[in-house]
């Protein structure tokens, strides 16, 4: 069996089998729970560096190539490969606050949703399995769309592009995949994502090749797709970035670590086991049906080996699964309803039932929805856990620093860093923030998490890049390391933070931090 790609007539079959009230109910019922799950009000740490850049990007006129935010040595070129995300996002959130960056996090989320679900249709399947596909893998979007990160755009323009590369590959209209060259354009300057769009593209030409279908069009526009993204502030200063942030690893971030990673850290969490009985399911779909289809197999094939090699790409399989799947789901449906002994299921009473508990789903996810404020934007100020990946935000330890005038280099936590920036720039520089790979030299990230875990050379950070002020987890090791060093005096604590001054007498190179920022090392 080829695929039910092969049966362009399918859609039409399906759709005449279809009950339109049935399509309705599970639609209502399937975007009930999409919104819930796009209801996360925790700002992202990654948030408010984009933040931070637009607004230095507006108010000071000029594009930032230098880093003025940290105390520690950094590259000399900032490569921020989202700058177009905060030139965005900062307008949107002084002009419409919190509802605006949440609006724009559900449009395109839902419109994420509705090119899976368009690619679906166009592969023909029919619109129930289309949605109950979706109603699988919708659990991306409690995953993926935190708010609000540049990984939105990414999730977006992947769907699009595979949209696009369907559309073509099953009409054979190729201008089509001229699209692709502009949507680059934008893409590489929004967020480094773009390479899933460019390697989806020599996935669809590498799949058709081997199928002996046409793929000349598909080499043509990934070059020239690929020539596009060298339109971005950095030329091809960007490509050298992203060859060495592509294999930099990064162990200490949870969401770059693997399947087995997580399993050594113990992080085997609900994510974990939802990819798997996701994939587990698609295989016996597949098996089942016997799909032959290789451009497909090819691109699942891909998605999940980075499923499996970082927790954070398992977006991408769900995505393409919400497209290929629904036409197995399809044909299933067909033997399904012709199978006599479950016409018990078209019974007034069993339809009955299962309006009523339809209606019951829907409206615990609406009562979920809105009790969450959708609309708002939280930054919790202290753990309700003792999780270590527990967003939380130290409110008061920043409120202490600006009531106080404290100044300096600001030695913190990773993601507190640019939360830090937003808040007391210019008043304090910080350490090793957010913005990772894109400031910070690989041997400073390697010295600031042995400082920052606690190792037996934690000293010698301090020695190296003395910090005027020191912010750091109240629950962590190097608090108690810190708290019995009588080089460090304790001026605040709460439950989630605790602020550190030099002892009486003791004095910092990191008080002159405005200087230090200028000590820029290459670019590896």
């Amino acid at each position: 069996m080829a695929g039910p790609d092969s049966n362009p007539a399918m859609a039409e079959t399906a759709d005449q089998k279809d009950n339109p009230w049935i399509i309705a109910f599970i639609a209502i019922l399937f975007l009930s729970r999409a919104i819930e799950s796009l209801t996360n009000t925790t700002a992202d740490p990654d948030l408010w560096g984009y933040l931070s850049f637009g607004r230095m990007f507006w108010v000071t006129g000029h594009f930032p190539y230098r880093d003025v935010f940290a105390y520690l040595p950094t590259l000399n070129l900032w490569v921020y490969h989202e700058w177009l995300t905060g030139v965005i996002l900062y307008p949107l959130y002084q002009s419409l606050g919190a509802p605006g960056l949440q609006a724009l996090k559900y449009a395109l989320g839902l419109g994420t949703l509705w090119l899976i679900f368009a690619a679906a249709r166009r592969r023909g399947a029919g619109p129930v399995a289309a949605l109950l596909v979706l109603f699988l893998v919708q659990g991306f979007l409690a995953a993926g769309y935190s708010p609000v990160r540049a990984q939105i755009f990414t999730y977006a323009l992947f769907a699009l592009s595979l949209y696009i590369l369907e559309n073509a590959r099953l009409s054979g209209r190729w201008r089509f995949l001229w699209l692709l060259v502009p949507l680059q354009v934008v893409w590489a300057n929004l967020h480094g994502g773009f390479l899933a769009g460019l390697g989806l593209i020599f996935l669809y030409g590498l799949g058709e090749a081997l199928s002996r279908r046409p793929f000349w069009p598909y080499g043509g526009i990934l070059a020239l797709a690929g020539l596009a993204t060298l339109i971005n502030p950095y030329g091809l200063r960007y490509w050298s970035y992203l060859t060495a942030a592509v294999s930099l690893p990064r162990p200490e971030i949870t969401e770059w670590v693997s399947v087995w990673g997580a399993y050594q850290k113990g992080l085997f969490f609900r994510g974990f086991f939802v990819f798997s009985l996701v994939l587990l399911i698609t295989l016996l779909f597949f098996i089942w049906a016997r799909w032959r289809e290789l451009t497909s197999l090819l691109v699942i094939g891909f998605t999940v080996y980075l499923g499996l090699k970082h927790l954070r790409h398992q977006v991408f399989f769900f995505i393409v699964l919400g497209v290929y799947l629904p036409g197995v789901i399809t044909l299933f449906l067909q033997i399904w309803r012709a199978e006599p002994r479950l016409q018990i299921l078209r019974q007034p009473v069993a339809r009955a039932s299962a309006l009523l508990l339809g209606a019951l789903l829907v409206s615990f996810c609406v009562y979920q929805t809105a009790v969450q404020r959708p609309l708002s934007l939280t930054l919790p100020p202290v753990p309700k856990t003792h999780a270590k990946s527990q967003i939380y935000y130290p409110t008061g330890a920043a409120a202490y620093i600006k009531e106080h005038r404290l100044l300096g280099g600001l030695l913190t936590e990773f993601n507190w860093g640019e939360y830090l920036i937003w808040t007391l720039y210019p008043q304090c520089h910080v350490s090793l923030d957010g913005r990772y790979e894109t400031v910070y030299p690989e041997n400073i990230c390697l010295e600031y998490f042995d400082f920052i875990n606690g190792h037996s050379n934690w000293q010698e950070f301090l020695k190296k890049y003395p910090p005027a002020l020191i912010l750091i987890d109240s629950r962590s090791k190097i608090y108690n390391l810190l708290k019995n060093d009588q080089s460090w005096r304790q001026v605040y604590h709460d439950p989630g933070a605790a602020l550190f001054l030099p002892a009486k007498g003791q004095t910092t190179a990191g008080l002159g931090a405005p200087e230090a920022v200028s000590n820029h090392v290459g670019v590896p």
